[in-house]
């Protein structure tokens, strides 16, 4: 789980360095880094996850909430910019649209992960019991 997080937030580092130098310089705007500071978040907690084995559990819920929040800020930045008078710019729906599924798919395989992990543990304790 803890490379799903380095991967899914590197990625999202990218999406948002991306959307940022990509813009025209007359519509750039930092807030083009969002996808960035998720990403930056899922990073820091495959770092932690990864130094101190103790948090690693809690370090991996805390990225599968930090990817939740990474899918419902890019919808509600997709409804926002939809139901907006003015015509939304395709570069930066497009990437918020590449967030979003980004951090969707992190989130999906969190959950596999989690219901892994559990199968795993009840298969262990099973074992000791009946040992």
């Amino acid at each position: 789980m803890v490379t799903y997080a380095y991967v899914f937030g590197i990625l999202l580092i990218l999406n948002g360095a991306a959307g940022y130098f990509m813009a025209d310089a007359d519509s750039k705007s930092l807030t083009a880094f969002i996808p960035s500071v998720v990403g930056v978040l899922l990073v820091l907690c495959g770092v932690i996850s990864a130094v101190k084995e103790s948090a690693r559990m809690h370090a991996m819920h805390i990225s599968a909430l930090v990817g939740l929040i990474g899918v419902l800020g890019a919808l509600g930045n997709l409804a926002r910019a939809l139901a907006s008078e003015k015509s939304p710019s395709y570069l930066g729906l497009t990437m918020t649209v590449v967030m979003g599924i980004l951090s969707a798919s992190y989130v999906v395989a969190c959950i596999q992960s989690f219901r892994a992990a559990g199968r795993a543990r009840r298969a262990e304790k099973a074992a000791s019991e009946s040992a």
